[in-house]
């Protein structure tokens, strides 16, 4: 289930509320659509891209919700578990594959949220494979090692390869795209506890 909150796609009047009012709105929303799907999902992403992009460790600042606090994600995910006990719940984010300023946000954020008994079970990692700036497979294992080591699951949860950036003409981008892909899902396939791949831009 992808996603119960995010900073994109909001209605015009949720960016209106404030304070009690937006975390009020934002838990209710929450509780509806887990439990309208109770039982019936594998897994939620429950907060989907709340740290900033960049080296600052924060949260992004053109999220409405940041300004609760980092406890809105305790929250959501308490709310997720309450309707959808049974169901996975996640973090998911961009740019956070490898060891770097911004994956170690996130290993903080989660590695906190488990400390404090909020029930998150794993962490999705995009995986947006820009050819031009692929990351590191060594980081990608790296980090993989330290969130499992938290008891968390990890899972790719959109992978694409954009041919675009790939040079060449068709039948070589779409070589090298597959490689691509090959490549990086065996570094989920290698470790324990990644244990979920997705997908994006596949059509019949």
């Amino acid at each position: 289930g992808h996603t119960l909150v995010w900073h994109q796609s909001l209605p015009s009047w949720v960016r209106r509320l404030e304070g009690e009012a937006l975390r009020t709105a934002m838990l209710e929303h929450v509780r509806a659509v887990a439990g309208h799907f109770r039982g019936r999902v594998y897994a939620w992403d429950v907060v989907n891209e709340a740290v900033a992009d960049g080296s600052s460790g924060k949260l992004r600042t053109d999220s409405p919700f940041t300004a609760l606090g980092p406890s809105f994600l305790d929250d959501a995910f308490r709310a997720a578990h309450e309707a959808d006990p049974e169901a996975l719940l996640f973090y998911n984010d961009y740019d956070a594959e490898a060891v770097g300023p911004k994956s170690d946000a996130v290993f903080e954020l989660v590695r906190g949220m488990k400390a404090r008994g909020v029930p998150i079970h794993g962490v999705g990692l995009q995986m947006h494979l820009d050819p031009r700036k692929l990351p590191s497979p060594e980081g990608i294992r790296a980090n993989l090692v330290r969130l499992t080591a938290l008891g968390l699951n990890v899972s790719f949860t959109e992978i694409d390869v954009p041919v675009g950036a790939i040079e060449g003409d068709e039948v070589q981008k779409l070589t090298a795209q597959r490689k691509l892909c090959r490549d990086y899902v065996a570094l989920c396939f290698q470790q324990d506890g990644c244990d979920g791949v997705t997908f994006w831009g596949i059509v019949d």
